[in-house]
């Protein structure tokens, strides 16, 4: 056997000497080539998802504006376009009331779906509690990504609709986008992301609650027992459980970043999304407890009848379900 056939083929002593053709990559080239490859797993399924969302999201914002959202908001027929009903007072449309259930119905599901995610991820994989910051999950990834084309379709609709939805709600959709796309894309501190996708748990509740008040049933036990299962559900995952794990996700990453792992951009990010989001939950978890302490006095109000001339107090719940701004309104 001579040298040259007892070395691999394709080495490089014995390879021809013609130089290979250089071709020049596309923009579009370039641009795919610049996406990791362990990015494209997480990018399906956000994609995939998204589709799913907008589906289901489009499908209920298309139907008929019923009459208990015409009388309940007082709309009145355009001028110039018989099918258009808007609310004379600040000219909102037919179409940002009507999508209300759509985006109640997208939100619980996609809590249902990320609750059973993260708690399934905790349960099952331990190990995530061991290394909070370092120890992935491949399971909990994928729920990431399903929560991440959540959040993107979330700011959308705040930006859109955001004289109902205001600045605050603004804040925690940007927050989750944010903090979930460098949890899922970086493939890191899988542990706090599902520490933080077990607070939508109590976004079920206050979706139900909308439901039961949009559908004449406030008076209902159902809406008493869904009362008392919000305000203290919320306290809990998002304050009593969010906050010291949101201090201990904080201070973690602060001796990363010293022992110059992390970066300063992910650092300053993580660490103001961290405060935003706990900032919102407080204020949010004060406002709960305020409106279901005055729900109860109310009560007591009512149930004692018109003595003294007084007259009993409105429903406060009720009246807090139908205001678009300034609640814990949308998740």
């Amino acid at each position: 056997m001579t040298k040259a056939a007892s070395q691999p083929r394709g080495h490089w002593l014995w390879a021809s000497k013609k130089p290979e053709p250089k071709f020049s990559l596309s923009y579009e080239e370039q641009l795919l080539a610049s996406i990791p490859e362990e990015w494209a797993g997480p990018l399906a399924v956000v994609i995939l998802s998204f589709f799913f969302f907008s589906f289901v999201w489009f499908g209920l914002a298309k139907r008929r504006t019923s009459d208990r959202i015409v009388r309940k908001n007082h709309l009145e027929t355009a001028p110039k376009n018989s099918h258009m009903k808007f609310d004379p007072r600040n000219g909102i449309s037919h179409r940002s009331l009507k999508a209300e259930l759509a985006t109640r119905v997208v939100s619980s599901v996609h809590a249902a779906i990320c609750c059973y995610g993260a708690l399934s991820s905790l349960w099952w994989e331990p190990e995530l509690s061991v290394d909070m910051l370092w120890k992935v999950s491949p399971r909990a990834r994928f729920y990431f990504s399903v929560s991440i084309s959540y959040f993107i379709g979330d700011v959308l609709i705040c930006i859109v609709l955001f004289q109902d939805y205001g600045i605050e709600f603004l804040i925690h959709a940007l927050c989750g986008l944010f903090g979930l796309s460098v949890i899922c894309l970086g493939n890191m501190f899988h542990f706090f992301g599902c520490v933080g996708l077990s607070w939508e748990l109590s976004t079920i509740f206050l979706n139900n609650r909308w439901f039961l008040l949009e559908y004449n049933m406030k008076k209902s036990p159902l809406m008493t027992i869904n009362n008392f299962l919000l305000v203290p559900t919320f306290t809990v995952v998002r304050v009593v459980i969010g906050c010291p794990f949101s201090f201990l996700f904080w201070s973690q990453l602060s001796d990363a970043r010293a022992e110059g792992v992390v970066s300063p951009w992910i650092y300053l990010g993580v660490t103001a999304m961290l405060v935003g989001l706990n900032t919102l939950n407080i204020f949010w978890s004060f406002k709960l407890w305020e409106k279901l302490i005055k729900m109860i006095r109310d009560g007591r109000r009512q149930g004692g009848g018109e003595e003294g001339g007084q007259r009993p107090a409105e429903d406060e719940a009720a009246r807090a379900g139908e205001a678009n701004k300034g609640g814990v309104k949308q998740e």
